[in-house]
């Protein structure tokens, strides 16, 4: 029994072999799927990053443009205002109508991607208080004014908080503040 035996070792050795070697391929290619899903992730989590970051920065121009803007419409009506007593009571120039329908056009556009929600609801509400004073027609200069400084605190704050999340998009850039991988 033991020449038996013997000429069994070879054999063994052959299956042994080719199961390790088998098991090594699985092993390689469970580790390469692991790191193929962990790219994809990482590739994910920076399209998210790009896109939201060069939204919210297209978003803070804009309400920069729409608070000058409605600067000027209120500065125009104020100083007709003066003549007539009541803020609203004149049209505006129809160049400056026109940006200003511009600028609250992009605002809203770019308003509805804002991913996180609590702040598109600010920049919405910001958007909202500066238009108020157009619908203003013949009322008090004054009640005006306190609605637009209104809509410009609100908006400085809309726009503070876009510049703290901006920050924060690139302070997680880092790679050590990638999402956490799965093992």
């Amino acid at each position: 029994m033991g020449i038996g035996l013997m000429a069994l070792w070879p054999i063994a050795v052959f299956f042994l072999g080719g199961l390790s070697t088998h098991l090594t391929g699985w092993l390689t290619y469970r580790r390469q799927q692991k790191e193929r899903e962990q790219a994809a992730v990482a590739a994910r989590y920076e399209r998210r990053e790009n896109f939201e970051l060069e939204h919210l920065q297209k978003l803070n121009e804009a309400l920069q443009v729409l608070g000058r803007t409605t600067a000027r419409a209120h500065h125009a009506d104020m100083m007709a205002s003066r003549e007539t007593r009541l803020y609203g009571g004149e049209m505006l120039d129809p160049d400056l109508d026109e940006e200003l329908r511009v600028a609250h056009k992009e605002v809203h556009m770019l308003a509805g991607l804002v991913l996180d929600g609590r702040l598109r609801e600010q920049v919405k509400e910001a958007r909202s208080e500066l238009s108020k004073t157009s619908g203003m027609i013949r009322a008090d200069p004054r009640e005006a004014e306190a609605v637009f400084m209104e809509g410009i605190r609100q908006a400085s704050q809309v726009q503070d908080q876009i510049a703290t999340r901006i920050r924060e998009i690139y302070l997680s850039s880092t790679p050590d503040s990638l999402p956490a991988r799965r093992a």
